[in-house]
């Protein structure tokens, strides 16, 4: 019961509260009136522990100032487009001098091909022996040369004075290589005949 009883009081005070405060707020004659500065003033100093301001704090109210000025120079106009600076265009390489077309007054003629280099052909020296005869077996045969006051006899395969290869001995001639040469270079001499010796 005294759940109850407590309960009944609360919404008793509750329903009291409501209706205090529809009475104090509820606007009079007809229409909504602003709250004059007195009672708010009266409702601060009515509240404990409030006091009311004095009236040379307030600042008044003043409604005639007018706009501030914006510090600076406007840079852009935000009604315009934008427009970007242009470029300086970079100046373009120069054109390649055409080939003179046949038949036009500059056209020299036909371009020849690079003549490919020819390679130098080898000169094998002079001999300056003389082959006086040929004696000895057959499968060896020795040839007498002459050189000034000398006589140089020489097989196949000896070198003479440093240059000069024997590399082949016939009845009528002989062949001889150079040293430092290719071995396909060779250069052949006569055998002088008997008759020719006296």
């Amino acid at each position: 019961m005294s759940a109850l009883a407590s309960r009944k009081g609360l919404l008793a005070l509750l329903a009291l509260l409501v209706v205090l405060l529809v009475i104090n707020y509820w606007p009079r004659g007809g229409e909504a009136t602003p709250a004059s500065p007195r009672s708010a003033t009266t409702r601060l100093a009515a509240r404990p522990g409030g006091t009311p301001p004095a009236a040379s704090e307030i600042p008044p109210l003043t409604f005639h100032q007018e706009r501030g000025e914006i510090g600076g120079a406007v840079v852009r106009n935000v009604f315009s487009f934008h427009v970007p600076p242009t470029a300086t265009p970079k100046p373009l390489p120069p054109a390649p001098t055409p080939f003179p077309a046949p038949g036009s007054a500059q056209f020299i003629g036909p371009r020849l091909p690079t003549p490919t280099p020819t390679a130098t052909p080898i000169v094998p020296p002079a001999i300056p022996f003389r082959a006086l005869g040929v004696f000895g077996p057959r499968e060896k045969p020795i040839v007498t040369f002459e050189d000034g006051p000398r006589l140089i006899n020489a097989r196949e395969g000896d070198i003479l004075d440093g240059r000069f290869i024997l590399k082949r001995v016939g009845r009528e001639s002989v062949d001889f290589a150079f040293v430092g040469l290719p071995p396909e270079i060779t250069r052949r001499i006569p055998v002088l005949p008997p008759d020719a010796l006296r």
